[in-house]
């Protein structure tokens, strides 16, 4: 009698696990990942980061970066050589919430660059910006290719607070490459 409930049990279980949205969304996101950092096992890195919907790993001696992002659900990894980056900014997206549209619609975008502790409003789409909501953080690394002019490196891809746990990871991170990068080009340039 005992053995049977606690297998009724365990099967409810297994069964709310294996059904539990945010477990899918996990997963899912967790194959990605993984297939992002399958993508670059040719490269030697000897720094990377990784999450998602991008990967990025840089390998000093080689002076070599290679970019991984998802194009149409696949890894698309790219490789530059230290010389062929031409610039990099840090890209934040504000939610607005603009209460005179008609449609007031929210979650619109407003695209503000960040570089050298410079915030400049770059295509303020409708409204205001809430200022307090992020729903994107990206960094735009651009390279001298016709055919790949710049990659959007996503660090955040989901409405968070500027005040969250979330966003402050994802800033630090941001921050960290951009830094990284951006003494990869004053190097070159001295």
């Amino acid at each position: 009698m005992y053995a049977l409930m606690a297998l009724i049990a365990c099967a409810l279980i297994a069964y709310m696990l294996l059904n539990n949205k945010n477990m899918k969304t996990y997963n899912h996101f967790m194959k990605r990942k993984k297939r992002l950092e399958q993508s670059i096992d040719f490269f030697n890195a000897t720094e990377k980061y990784v999450n998602q919907n991008v990967i990025i790993a840089i390998n000093q001696e080689e002076e070599k970066i290679c970019v991984s992002t998802m194009k149409k659900g696949s890894p698309v990894p790219l490789v530059y050589n230290f010389n062929e980056i031409v610039s990099c900014e840090i890209i934040e997206y504000a939610v607005t919430n603009d209460s005179t549209s008609i449609n007031n619609q929210r979650n619109q975008g407003v695209a503000i660059v960040l570089a050298d502790s410079v915030e400049k409003v770059i295509g303020n789409i409708s409204g205001k910006a809430a200022g307090d909501r992020i729903n994107r953080i990206d960094l735009k690394i651009s390279f001298k290719d016709s055919r790949n002019p710049f990659v959007l490196a996503n660090f955040l891809f989901w409405e968070v607070s500027k005040n969250s746990e979330e966003y402050q990871t994802a800033s630090k991170d941001v921050s960290h490459w951009y830094s990284k990068i951006d003494d990869i080009i004053k190097k070159r340039e001295n």
